[in-house]
Parts: structure tokens; sequence; C-alpha cells
């Protein structure tokens, strides 16, 4: 269930319509799980003040079980920070992603937790 959340002040006109698409295909691949199981969520157009401006910039968070650690982290920052630019423009130096390890024993699904349905 890996989770990519993006917040920007980039106007909501210029999200590429593939944008949420393209994601989710792109994580899929490079995370190497089922796309059914890949959320991408943009919120666009939100005021932001960084570094003294409000240029253009982003913050975001890659959330989902058994996907992290230092050597991950620094594979998939790369991925995400490269493709974020592409389609989006957002500066790299005006970026942020957080990486956040989701324990199964904590994530809802079907009525019960994602550790009892790995079970």
């Amino acid at each position: 269930m890996p989770t990519l959340s993006i917040i920007t002040n980039l106007p909501k006109h210029k999200v590429p319509s593939s944008f949420l698409a393209d994601a989710s295909h792109m994580l899929s691949q490079k995370l190497n799980v089922h796309e059914g199981h890949v959320i991408v969520k943009i919120k666009a157009a939100q005021p932001m003040h960084w570094f003294m401006d409000e240029s253009l910039c982003g913050i975001g968070s890659l959330s989902g079980t058994g996907i992290y650690g230092l050597e991950e982290n620094k594979k998939n920052s790369a991925f995400i920070f490269d493709f974020i630019e592409k389609e989006l423009g957002i500066p790299q130096n005006r970026l942020y992603i957080s990486f956040v390890d989701q324990k199964p024993s904590n994530v809802g699904v079907q009525r019960t937790t994602l550790e009892e349905i790995l079970q």
C-alpha cells in the first residue's frame, strides 16, 4: 500500500492530467508492487512559503510497509525527485520527501489490519 502524497503551490491547471496515473505506474515499477496497491494524491495550489519566498516548491511523503531502509530511501528519493521535477517542474532543491514506514499492525484494511491479512 505505498502512498505518495504531494503538496505544492503549483497551480492546479499546471498539473498534467496524467500525473496521478503516471506516478502510480512509476511507483509500481520502481517499488516492485502491484499497481492496484499504489495510491497517489496531490494537493496543488496550496499557499506555501519556503526559504523567504513563495516560488514553486513542494513537500511530500511516501508511506507504506516493508520498503524502507537507508539504501532503499536513497534509491526511492532519486527516482521520486527526478519524476516530480520532470512532471511538475518543482526544482529538487525546493522539495522535501519524508519516508514513513508503517507497521502492518497499524494499517487498517478490510475491517482488520494488514498484519492479520499478511499472516
